[in-house]
């Protein structure tokens, strides 16, 4: 069953990007980190809805970011001993293992029908020509993975350029390169459909 813009809405408002990690959250984690199960339990209610927005921006598919947020999960439980925040916040380290594992499963994958899909929310793109959700989301699935993850990390989560280094784990300058092609791609692409989808011309025979 499709998720709906109203859905989105309300993943928006428990979202968690560019949330520091507090000392309370740190007792949690350390938590956690010793075993806790209902430390664990607490995590997971907090951030679940980061991991389930972010894999289904990247995977274009309620049903696989469904799965993909048990599998990021067990994936965050198994490595959680190796969270420093010492080298940035707990939300730096679950984008990186999010995105790393969906950006996996979608490579895997030879196709997926992406027909009733709909929209997510977006906000702050920079131009006119790029704030209608829906030209927006169908030109974002033709971006690609390097070009989509910096879009989503950008514009969907609205994290600063040093934190998305350090969550795709590469130099600050790739981070605005990657990021500037990306949305003249965007552009291009919507351009392009909007020629496509204009009246022909009364002198047109």
């Amino acid at each position: 069953m499709p998720i709906t813009n109203r859905t989105f809405r309300l993943l928006i408002v428990y979202s968690m990007n560019r949330m520091k990690t507090t000392e309370e959250q740190l007792l949690l984690i350390n938590r956690a980190q010793a075993g806790d199960i209902q430390a664990f339990a607490v995590l997971f209610e907090q951030y679940k809805n980061l991991v389930y927005k972010t894999a289904y921006l990247v995977l274009d598919d309620s049903g696989e970011a469904e799965d993909s947020l048990q599998e990021v999960f067990l994936l965050v439980h198994k490595s959680l001993s190796s969270f420093d925040p010492r080298k940035g916040a707990f939300t730096t380290w679950l984008h990186r293992i999010t995105l790393n594992y969906c950006l996996t499963q979608r490579n895997k994958r030879k196709h997926a029908s992406l027909e009733d899909i709909s929209p997510p929310p977006a906000t702050n793109f920079p131009d006119a020509q790029l704030a209608e959700e829906g030209a927006l989301w169908q030109a974002t699935r033709s971006l690609s993975d390097k070009q989509k993850a910096v879009v989503i990390l950008r514009y969907y989560w609205d994290l600063p350029y040093a934190e998305i280094a350090q969550v795709l784990n590469i130099p600050l300058g790739t981070v605005k390169s990657r990021l500037d092609l990306a949305l003249k791609t965007l552009r291009s692409i919507i351009e392009k459909q909007e020629s496509n989808t204009s009246p022909v011309s009364q002198t047109e025979v």
